[in-house]
């Protein structure tokens, strides 16, 4: 019965995901402004899109990483994972184009690359404004 329910919030999750990614933005929604990379507004893209699996907090935790096979990663321990130094590059390049490694973990994770390009196709045509904004903000969630 646990699994059936994971499987439930699973489900919901991605669905309201999808309507979300789907439906264009509305008047009354600010665009963020390409050209203008930063953490801030690549917090409210992860709390959008990234959050529901890997957490607010970005340590793994989402109300739907219970219903995965394979729990997303901790991404507040990136840096210490790679030496020391956060890997912006990689972590782009996943964000983009998908997972190639078998070091992320599940093969649930979205290629998000593709779905960033309708969020502001005037400005933002190649989608790339959000997965570097999407990179600063995880970038100012690594562990001291």
């Amino acid at each position: 019965m646990r699994m059936s329910f994971a499987r439930l919030i699973l489900l919901s999750v991605t669905l309201v995901t999808a309507f979300h990614v789907a439906r264009p933005y509305g008047k009354s929604e600010q665009k963020p402004i390409a050209g203008q990379t930063g953490a801030a507004s690549g917090k409210e893209t992860f709390v959008k899109y990234c959050a529901s699996c890997h957490g607010a907090d970005g340590a793994g935790n989402g109300p739907a990483a219970m219903a995965m096979k394979t729990p997303p990663p901790d991404l507040t321990r990136m840096a210490r994972r790679h030496g020391g130094k956060y890997p912006a590059g990689y972590v782009g390049a996943l964000l983009k184009f998908g997972r190639s490694l078998g070091s992320h973990g599940s093969e649930d994770m979205p290629i998000w690359g593709s779905r960033f390009k309708d969020l502001d196709p005037v400005r933002d045509p190649s989608g790339q404004q959000h997965v570097d904004d999407v990179v600063a903000y995880i970038g100012s969630l690594q562990l001291k």
